[in-house]
């Protein structure tokens, strides 16, 4: 009887201990794939948090619209380049494709769908060809397949630009359903195709700043802050291109929001 108990106890103790490895640690198969396909065997180093650093938390509020914000140093010795977001187990795990102009950007804010435990990463180039990563664990479920907003209809590709006071940051915000190709239409039950904002073009005093190709794993009505340590010049642009039409909105400082057509809210979308 004594063994008998014993040996439940070791099962107990055994089971818990498999659920609570499953628990923290999902799968790394995705991300060995998406590493082969991006970077070869190229060697990747873990930086120190003070060149570059990846804030998202570790238990997200919201699934669908989790925010996620990129530092990094401004370095003229190790300058980046291009900076890829991965979220390892979405649907589609290359969140963000950013490409660096010469002023240096030294944070980014934006906001993403989380679809399950998963390991969210961002990956450095350096102008001499080095790799950097920084990684972290985010519990979420369901942020790809989550339902529009009921708030989510609006002027589609209606662009609105916010520079900071300092004239060293600018809010982007773009009103655009983002469908991840994932979601229900809660008026008619049909699945609504994926149709995103595919690129996104910053300049500031006619040179870009910042470039990037985006996906569905970007939440709905995408939101861009960018900052740097140093004055953004004059003008300031924003070109986004629709995936579905091709389309592009535009806005600049001295006209800080545009529109294109109608687009309506869902009947019973998320709140």
């Amino acid at each position: 009887m004594s063994f008998r108990l014993v040996s439940c106890v070791s099962l107990l103790l055994g089971l818990v201990s498999v659920c609570s490895a499953d628990d923290t640690q999902p799968t790394s198969s995705m991300w060995e794939f998406l590493r082969a396909k991006y970077y070869g065997d190229a060697p990747m180093g873990l930086v120190d948090e003070g060149y570059m650093s990846l804030e998202v938390p570790a238990n997200t509020p919201d699934p669908a619209a989790t925010p996620l914000t990129l530092h990094f140093a401004d370095d003229a010795h190790a300058r980046i380049k291009r900076a890829r977001v991965f979220i390892d187990n979405n649907p589609s795990p290359l969140v963000a494709t950013f490409e660096f102009g010469d002023t240096p950007v030294t944070q980014i804010d934006l906001h993403v769908r989380i679809d399950r435990f998963t390991s969210v990463r961002v990956v450095a180039e350096k102008a001499d060809g080095g790799l950097e990563m920084r990684s972290a664990w985010v519990k979420a479920s369901g942020g790809c397949s989550a339902p529009p907003s009921a708030a989510a209809g609006g002027t589609l590709g209606e662009v609105r630009l916010r520079p900071g006071e300092d004239a060293k940051s600018l809010l982007v915000s773009i009103r655009h359903p983002n469908s991840s190709g994932f979601q229900i239409d809660p008026r008619t039950g049909d699945n609504i195709p994926a149709h995103y904002i595919s690129h996104i073009r910053i300049e500031a005093g006619g040179r870009m700043l910042l470039a990037a190709e985006t996906g569905i794993s970007v939440s709905e009505n995408p939101t861009l802050r960018i900052a740097s340590d140093q004055s953004l010049p004059a003008p300031v642009t924003v070109d986004a291109v629709d995936s579905v039409t091709q389309a592009h909105f535009t806005a600049n400082n001295s006209s800080p929001r545009s529109a294109a057509a109608q687009v309506p809210a869902p009947a019973n979308g998320r709140n």
